[in-house]
């Protein structure tokens, strides 16, 4: 069974303890429901990967079944080499798909993740992005020997020292939440700065934290429009962000030049249409006066 899932999430890989690192994708179907899809092996993200796709994205795969594939009713197994990347969404598409389907995290929790366990928020008020421990790092730098999904020799990723945690309110009144925020791009983030330090790039850990902080907290929310994707943990019923959506400079803008010529190509077949019938009805308009006029001077 096919389905195409618009992509709003993309969570941080995950090593399980016999298989290579995990990705877990979330967003939702063309037939607006919230969709958990898993298991996707990284290596799908490679550049060179002709399965590679971004957030933002419209995809099309295989289930594996189309009943829910653990206690959220969310999630769906699927046959990730049928991956098909489709188009990239634009940003008001998405917006729109969001703001419809708008909650709060009070909400969900009321809710319970048997019944939603993946939903969006909007941050009204954002306090802090926050490093924590990673509790699992000694062991994650530990492990090894994993196979990847296909039996070969997996490539071991660098799993990151620190993860973050949004300081929020997400309704005008409400309590303030610390939601540990697993989207891939903060884990990069993190991972690329902390590359800077240990390249004696950056001095310390502190001038990391405050880095990651200036993207994730400053740069992401200078234009506002920003979602929290929030989905529940397989073992704990609490949520994490999985996802932020936010637009780009560009995506605020009115359309661009290129995108104005294509609709000016689609738009011109139909208004020399429209002109070629308003001529037509204009001759015929003449013509009838015309006979009439005729008609009346011969009687």
């Amino acid at each position: 069974m096919k389905e195409r899932l618009l992509v709003l999430a993309k969570a941080a890989p995950e090593a399980s303890k016999k298989y290579e690192e995990l990705i877990c994708v979330a967003g939702i179907t063309d037939k607006g429901e919230w969709r958990r899809i898993y298991p996707i092996p990284w290596e799908v993200f490679r550049k060179n990967s002709d399965l590679n796709f971004k957030k933002k994205w419209w995809i099309e795969y295989e289930l594996q079944s189309d009943q829910p594939s653990d206690h959220r009713p969310e999630s769906r197994k699927i046959k990730f080499e049928t991956i098909k990347p489709v188009r990239e969404a634009s940003f008001r598409e998405i917006e729109a798909m969001l703001k419809s389907r708008m909650q709060t995290l009070e909400g969900l929790e009321a809710l319970g993740i048997k019944k939603q366990s993946l939903g969006v928020v909007e941050p009204k008020e954002v306090f802090d992005f926050l490093p924590s421990d990673n509790a699992n790092y000694e062991k994650l730098v530990s492990m090894g020997k994993q196979r990847t999904l296909s039996g070969g020799q997996a490539m071991k990723l660098s799993p990151p020292k620190f993860k973050y945690r949004y300081k929020f309110k997400d309704a005008e009144g409400g309590k303030i939440h610390e939601n540990l925020c697993e989207d891939w791009e903060a884990v990069m983030v993190y991972l690329n700065c902390e590359k800077m330090r240990l390249a004696g790039k950056y001095p310390d850990e502190e001038t990391v934290h405050a880095k990651v902080k200036g993207k994730m907290l400053r740069d992401i929310f200078k234009n506002g429009h920003v979602y929290f994707i929030v989905g529940s943990h397989f073992i704990f019923p609490t949520f994490m962000i999985v996802g932020v959506i936010y637009p780009r400079k560009a995506d605020l803008a009115g359309p661009s030049a290129k995108d104005i010529a294509a609709m000016k190509r689609e738009f011109e077949p139909w208004q020399r249409l429209a002109g070629e019938t308003w001529l037509r009805i204009a001759e015929d308009e003449k013509k009838f006066h015309q006979v009439a006029k005729e008609n009346q001077l011969t009687n």
